[in-house]
């Protein structure tokens, strides 16, 4: 394999931009700014030019800061010729670019904008597993050449903290209370919708997708007044509502606990509090998250319902309206899920069987209540690895694989993918067709520690993704003998086949009991955030740093 080859294209009303041309032809960009913000907790503007006209895409840009991940599973391969990967609170709002092989400005390919996942904590761009260069060659070698785009965006206490010190510090800038890494995304896609002419693609034919979190930000993207920049939308494993909604005011007891961490007097006045803290170290502020979330292996934040993030006025999705509403737009939805997403939780099953039974009963009526201890089969007698898996189920049910069936079903037009292969990796998600495996999979980077048959899956899945992005997805629904029609979906099984199966017939997701569960789902997602999360101390001063 030869070695990548200097390029420089031109980008219109920016100036030169340096490259790599790979051997089999695609042309690569990377950490290319697209936003800048003048001070941490500010909303980001869209960047209009470069310094000197020029900016060198020959090496990965910085990414958001993030605590040290506990436990990522999975090898990361080495791509010396782009530099050392560096994190950078303030020039972490950067894009990769990957035009397909002999594509050029002005030839109107479609373009595929990518956000990635990590609970808004963790994960970045740069991971060398999420390079785009195996699904762009995929997507020239289909007849379907892409435009692949990846974004970093900010993370974290400076992606996502809210409070009522930042709220009245925001009014000046445009209002809004926390949500900056969802308005980095906006401005990504504003970018790209202004720029990516220069790179091959079309700016009226985007498909947004992400995975997880990644997921969740597609979600909200489809919620928002600026649905408009994009046609097309691929939510894998996750929907808004995944990471947990917060008011102004529990973010607010979130601050006054990151406060006391950094050992800043919380009685101090609004605008000196949150002096002080954006005098305090990043390093310091990452060094504090897992004391601030109470030890939890698995930190995240979730998005805050301000008011202005949806739109003047608009409130975010409960998990209840995806039983019945149908989005306001004529685009077109592909969603896709993992049958064991909740093992990546699997550190944080530490509650008894005593507490969860108690949890269940002490906020569910009956008869759903003894129902729900039914079919996940709890009992104070069951063993740790009884309760262990009951509690995964649980969780993947309520906050993933549930909201799929309801959108699928307010959504008859949708395309719809499982992912039920067992991992074969060695660590402690072996056997689970865990969270993550959709994308680890499909953008071809593990391909070298891949079964045979593993790569094969995951070529079907980049072709999946590819041909619904140049609209020639695989079918939502076939027709019957009796001439009536019948949903399908796509599922990626255990045996290492991608075959399509009928929705009605498939048993891989409980839906009987997902229609019971229903009338009760945003009790159950309350009940999942305690067993994953510990939400009640979470958004309590009387857990935590100073208490």
């Amino acid at each position: 394999m030869g070695h990548p080859e200097p390029i420089t294209i031109d980008v219109p009303s920016l100036g030169k931009l340096h490259g790599w041309r790979n051997h089999e032809g695609s042309q690569q960009f990377f950490g290319i700014p697209y936003a800048n913000f003048t001070a941490r907790f500010r909303a980001s503007t869209e960047t209009t030019s470069w310094s000197f006209g020029e900016h060198d895409g020959r090496r990965l840009g910085r990414y958001a800061p993030q605590p040290q991940r506990p436990f990522y599973p999975f090898p990361m391969p080495e791509r010396p010729h782009l530099g050392e990967s560096l994190q950078d609170e303030f020039e972490c709002l950067n894009l990769q670019i990957t035009m397909p092989a002999g594509s050029k400005a002005g030839d109107k390919l479609p373009v595929m904008v990518w956000f990635h996942g990590g609970g808004f904590v963790f994960g970045t761009a740069n991971y060398s597993v999420l390079d785009s260069r195996g699904i762009s060659e995929i997507s020239t070698q289909i007849g379907y050449p892409t435009v692949i785009v990846t974004c970093n965006y900010r993370l974290g206490w400076f992606g996502f903290l809210a409070s009522d010190d930042i709220c009245a510090d925001r009014e000046a800038f445009g209002g809004g209370n926390g949500n900056q890494g969802l308005g980095d995304q906006h401005n990504a896609l504003k970018w790209v919708v202004k720029h990516i002419k220069a790179f091959g693609g079309d700016p009226e034919n985007i498909t947004i997708f992400g995975q997880s979190a990644g997921a969740l930000s597609v979600d909200m993207h489809l919620h928002s007044p600026h649905r408009h920049l994009f046609k097309r939308a691929i939510l894998m494993s996750g929907t808004a509502p995944i990471c947990g909604y917060y008011t102004g005011e529990q973010y607010h007891i979130l601050y006054l606990k990151l406060l006391r961490a950094c050992s800043i007097d919380i009685n101090l006045p609004g605008p000196e509090r949150l002096e002080a803290l954006r005098a305090v170290p990043a390093s310091k502020l990452l060094d504090v998250t897992y004391d601030v979330f109470g030890g939890l292996n698995l930190p995240q934040f979730g998005s805050c319902d301000d008011g202005c993030v949806l739109g003047k006025g608009q409130k975010l999705p409960p998990p209840s309206s995806y039983v019945t509403d149908i989005l306001d737009w004529e685009g077109k939805l592909m969603i896709t899920d993992c049958k064991h997403e909740g093992i990546i939780y699997d550190h944080e099953f530490t509650l008894s069987s005593n507490e969860l039974i108690s949890w269940i009963t002490s906020r569910l009526p009956e008869p759903i209540s003894s129902e729900t201890l039914q079919h996940y089969n709890l009992s104070t007698s069951m063993s740790q690895r009884e309760l262990y898996l009951a509690c995964e189920s649980f969780i993947t049910d309520i906050i993933f694989t549930a909201p799929v069936y309801y959108m699928s079903q307010a959504h008859p037009n949708a395309v719809v993918g499982h992912w039920d292969y067992h991992s074969t990796f060695d660590n402690a998600w072996n056997g689970f067709a865990h969270h993550s495996m959709d994308y680890l999979f499909s953008w071809q980077g593990l391909n070298p520690v891949l079964k045979p048959h593993e790569k094969a899956i995951g070529r079907v899945a980049a072709e999946d993704y590819i041909r619904f992005a140049n609209d020639t997805a695989y079918p939502n629904q076939v027709v019957r003998e009796d001439g009536q029609p019948d949903p399908v979906c796509r599922v990626y099984n255990e045996d290492g086949e991608a075959v399509l199966l009928s929705r009605s017939s498939y048993s891989g997701r409980p839906t009987e009991w997902f229609e019971r569960m229903k009338t009760y789902i945003n009790v159950f997602y309350e009940l999942a955030f305690e067993v994953s999360m510990r939400r009640s101390k979470l958004l309590s001063l009387e857990y935590g740093p100073g208490s």
